[in-house]
C-alpha cells in the first residue's frame, strides 16, 4: 500500500513538473515554433517552382483490337531501356547517371480503373519542358506499337487484296453467265443445262455480294477509328499552377519541428542545470561541510584531561 501511494505521489509530481515546465517556458516554445515556421516558409518561397504536365492516352488499335494489353504497356513504361535518347534530352535527364530510370520513375504511369486508359505525368521547373517530355514519351510508345501493328496490318491488307481479286474474278464470271439467256422449254433437250446455268449465275451473284460486304467491312476496320496509332484521349494538361513546393505542408512541418526542437533544448538545459547544482553546493567554501564546529574543540580538551 505504501509503495502504491509512493508511486502515485511520484506520478502526481511528474505531472506537476510537466505542467510547471510548460507554464514557465511556453514563450520560448512558441517562439521556437514561430522561428521554425518562418524558416520553412522562407525556404518554400525561395525554392524553384515545380510544374506538372499530365497526359491520358490509349494504346494503338488494329481492326478495333489493341495491339498490346494496357497492363503490358504499363510494365514496359517502368523499364529504363524503353525510351529513346531524344526523350532523355527532352526530359532534361541526359546528363544523369541513369537517364532511363529517371524518366521511368518520373512518369508514374497508372491504368485508369474501369477503362483502358493510361495516365502519365512529369514534373519540371518549366511547364513547357514537362509537356515536351510527355510528347516525346508518346512518340516512343507510338514507335514501339507501330512495330507490333505493322505485320498485323500487312496481313489484313493482303487479305483485302485477295478478296478484291476474288471479287474481280466472280464479277467477270457473273457477267459472262448473265450474257447467256437460258432456255426453259421443257421439250428442249438443253433444259438441264439452262437450269444449271441459272443456278451458277445466282450462286456467283451471291458470292459477289458476299465479297463486296467482306471488302467493305475490312476497309472500314482498317480505317480510323478502328485502326489508329497510340492516341491521346484528351489534350495534354499543362497547368501554370505549381505543384511543388507545397507551402502549407512545409510551413506546418516547420512549425512542428520548431516546437519539438525548442522543447528538446529546454529539457536538456534544465537537466544540465540539475546535474551541475549538487556539485556546486558540495564544493562551495561556505557550505556546512566546511564550517568549523566548536564542539569538536571541547571534545578534544576533555579527552586530554582523561588521559592525564
Amino acid at each position: 500500500m505504501n509503495e502504491q501511494s509512493y508511486g502515485s505521489g511520484e506520478d502526481e509530481l511528474s505531472i506537476v513538473e510537466i505542467v510547471d515546465f510548460f507554464r514557465e517556458n511556453w514563450k520560448q516554445i512558441v517562439l521556437g515554433g514561430v522561428i521554425g515556421g518562418a524558416i520553412g516558409i522562407s525556404f518554400a518561397l525561395l525554392s524553384p517552382s515545380i510544374y506538372q504536365a499530365t497526359a491520358y492516352f490509349q494504346v494503338a488499335k488494329v481492326t478495333n483490337t489493341d495491339v498490346e494489353a494496357p497492363n503490358i504497356l504499363l510494365e514496359k513504361l517502368k523499364m529504363s531501356m524503353y525510351y529513346s535518347p531524344k526523350t532523355f534530352s527532352e526530359c532534361n535527364v541526359e546528363n544523369t547517371i541513369e537517364p532511363g530510370k529517371e524518366v521511368a520513375n518520373g512518369l508514374k504511369p497508372t491504368l485508369i480503373k474501369g477503362a483502358p486508359i493510361i495516365s502519365i505525368s512529369y514534373k519540371d521547373k518549366n511547364i513547357d519542358d514537362a509537356k515536351k517530355c510527355l510528347e516525346s514519351v508518346l512518340n516512343d510508345i507510338r514507335a514501339h506499337q507501330n512495330e507490333i501493328a505493322k505485320p498485323i496490318i500487312e496481313q489484313k491488307k493482303n487479305q483485302l487484296s485477295n478478296l478484291k481479286q476474288k471479287l474481280e474474278s466472280a464479277e467477270q464470271i457473273t457477267q459472262l453467265l448473265s450474257s447467256k439467256k437460258p432456255n426453259f422449254d421443257f421439250s428442249d433437250s438443253k433444259f438441264s443445262a439452262s437450269t444449271l446455268l441459272l443456278a451458277t449465275t445466282l450462286s456467283k451473284e451471291t458470292e459477289v455480294n458476299d465479297l463486296r460486304a467482306q471488302i467493305n467491312d475490312l476497309e472500314i476496320a482498317l480505317s480510323e477509328p478502328q485502326t489508329k496509332e497510340t492516341y491521346l484521349t484528351t489534350p495534354i494538361n499543362a497547368s501554370n499552377i505549381r505543384v511543388e513546393p507545397k507551402i502549407s505542408l512545409i510551413a506546418l512541418g516547420s512549425v512542428i519541428g520548431g516546437l519539438i526542437l525548442a522543447i528538446g533544448f529546454l529539457i536538456v538545459r534544465r537537466g544540465w542545470a540539475k546535474i551541475k547544482a549538487p556539485k556546486s553546493s558540495a564544493t562551495a567554501p561556505n557550505s556546512p561541510a566546511f564550517e568549523h564546529n566548536p564542539l569538536d574543540g571541547q571534545l578534544a580538551v576533555f579527552e586530554a584531561r582523561l588521559q592525564r
